[in-house]
């Protein structure tokens, strides 16, 4: 904006003096040539701009397109290939808590099954620092475990089809009350080396 600003001063200041010079000349034969100077000087100073720009070297301005070109492409290149990174950190750590669940719960679904009458439906492992994690976390790094149980069903019970009655004084099988929960997270925190408030057990169909 400065630039345009003295560009048209430099303009204003030459048809002035270019006027002032004018009416100093006397009227002779002269003062068409001195007319047809002063009209050639304010084309010059009006063309300056386009002047300067063709004096510019082309080769660099290009230079410096290419290398501000250069530049943006590599920047999104690099936020691409951090976008990736994550995405694959992320899949990956997913991969290894559900792995690490699987292993959890195969731990322990015998025992619960024959000493508290209940299997694993659901488990969840919250891990400090999730989105570093690259292999198995150990005790320390787990922050909490949640699992959900569900009463066992009697794999000694004869498979055979009978007819339906209802029988309405017979009471539903109650789920294990808060102090059995209380047992099991105990036996799961001795199992899996870890404190017994980090283990939320809760029991399908309970209180």
């Amino acid at each position: 904006m400065s630039y345009l600003t003295e560009w048209i001063t430099s303009i204003i200041l030459f048809i002035l003096l270019a006027t002032v010079v004018e009416m100093l000349l006397p009227n002779s034969s002269m003062q068409k040539y001195t007319k047809l100077v002063i009209g050639l000087l304010l084309i010059v100073v009006i063309l300056t701009p386009i002047l300067k720009l063709l004096s510019t070297d082309m080769d660099e301005l290009f230079a410096k397109m290419t290398t501000h070109s250069s530049y943006t492409s590599k920047e999104n290149t690099e936020n691409l290939i951090e976008m990736k990174k994550k995405e694959i950190q992320a899949s990956h750590a997913a991969y290894i808590l559900n792995k690490a669940a699987v292993l959890m719960k195969e731990d322990v679904e015998e025992e619960l099954r024959e000493n508290y009458g209940v299997t694993v439906k659901d488990l969840q492992v919250v891990v400090k620092n999730e989105d570093q994690l690259t292999e198995l976390p150990i005790e320390e790094n787990i922050e909490s475990v949640v699992i959900l149980l569900e009463q066992a069903e009697d794999e000694t019970a004869i498979q055979v089809v009978k007819p339906v009655q209802i029988d309405t004084s017979r009471q539903k099988e109650p789920a294990p009350s808060s102090k059995e929960e209380g047992k099991i997270a105990n036996f799961l925190a001795d199992r899996w080396q870890l404190q017994p408030t980090n283990i939320s057990v809760a029991v399908e169909g309970g209180d």
